[in-house]
């Protein structure tokens, strides 16, 4: 089940991360369209009031897809705790970012405007993002299953009296 939702959230900030680093960005209007890549989503970061929007909108695009494939490889590689969480910290801090800048805006009905124009009148990204971030969460705090404690077996043919 763990690996399963790994995958899943793993695949997710991928996929994500890939989109605004290859297409743009997904609005919830028409009358706006943001160029494709990192300046397009930096557009929509300098809207929502993110400092050094090119910037942030590179670091954002990176930590999604690379945290996102290290969420997924984190388990078949030697030290899968430690690579999980520092996969798990950066995902877990961009999602708190979106959260509060987006998330709670659109469900409180102040969607970001470029230009005057309202653009993500997007009532599905609050329960996505607040979700991703507490898988990012879950997974900082157990980032791989407990390992059930080892039970000692008698040799057959021993008598223990």
């Amino acid at each position: 089940m763990r690996f399963a939702l790994r995958g899943a959230v793993g695949l997710l900030f991928i996929t994500f991360g890939q989109m605004k680093f290859f297409d743009s960005i997904l609005l919830g209007n028409h009358a706006v369209s943001l160029p494709a890549g990192p300046e397009g989503f930096a557009q929509y970061l300098d809207a929502v009031g993110i400092p050094y929007p090119l910037l942030n909108a590179y670091m954002v695009c990176l930590v999604e897809m690379l945290c996102g494939l290290g969420l997924l490889l984190s388990p078949f590689l030697p030290y899968a705790a430690i690579l999980t969480r520092l996969c798990a910290l950066p995902l877990m801090m961009d999602m708190v970012v979106a959260t509060i800048t987006v998330g709670l805006r659109n469900a409180l009905g102040i969607p970001v405007q470029i230009h005057g124009v309202a653009v993500t009148a997007q009532p599905w990204r609050l329960p996505l993002e607040f979700s991703l971030m507490v898988l990012a969460l879950f997974f900082l705090w157990r980032p791989v299953p407990r390992r059930a404690p080892a039970v000692a077996v008698a040799p057959e043919g021993s008598s223990s009296g």
